[in-house]
C-alpha cells in the first residue's frame, strides 16, 4: 500500500510515459533532423507514444526528428533521452492503436527467436 502524497511535485508525464503497450520490433528506418540530411536508424521498442532508436549518428536533442518507417508517413518526434547509440523518442502525435498493431505485426523483432 502506498501512503502519503507520494506523487507530490512529480510531473504527470512520468506516470503516463508507459501508458501504451510496447511492441518488440526491429525496423530499418530513415531519420531526418529538421534542417539536416537523412540517415538510417533501427527502430526498436515501439509504442503509440514513441520508440527507441539505435544509430551511430549523433542526434541533437534540441532538434525535431522525422522518423520514416517503410510504408508510412514520417513521424515527428523529439528526443527524451540518450544512452550511447540509443535514443528514446517521443512522438509529437501518438500513433493510432490500429497503426501501432499493423506496424508490430509487419515488423516483429527476431530477438525472441535467437
Amino acid at each position: 500500500m502506498i501512503e502519503g502524497n507520494w506523487k507530490a511535485g512529480v510531473s504527470d508525464d512520468i506516470f503516463n510515459s508507459r501508458r501504451y503497450d510496447r511492441g518488440d520490433v526491429r525496423i530499418l528506418a530513415d531519420v531526418r533532423e529538421k534542417g539536416f540530411g537523412h540517415h538510417k536508424a533501427v527502430v526498436e521498442d515501439l509504442s503509440c507514444s514513441g520508440c527507441r532508436l539505435n544509430t551511430p549518428m549523433y542526434l541533437n536533442p534540441d532538434r525535431t526528428l522525422y522518423i520514416t518507417i517503410p510504408g508510412f508517413s514520417a513521424l515527428e518526434a523529439r528526443i527524451a533521452w540518450r544512452r550511447n547509440d540509443e535514443y528514446g523518442c517521443h512522438f509529437v502525435n501518438p500513433l493510432h492503436e490500429a497503426i501501432f498493431d499493423h506496424i508490430v505485426a509487419k515488423h516483429p523483432s527476431l530477438a525472441g527467436n535467437r
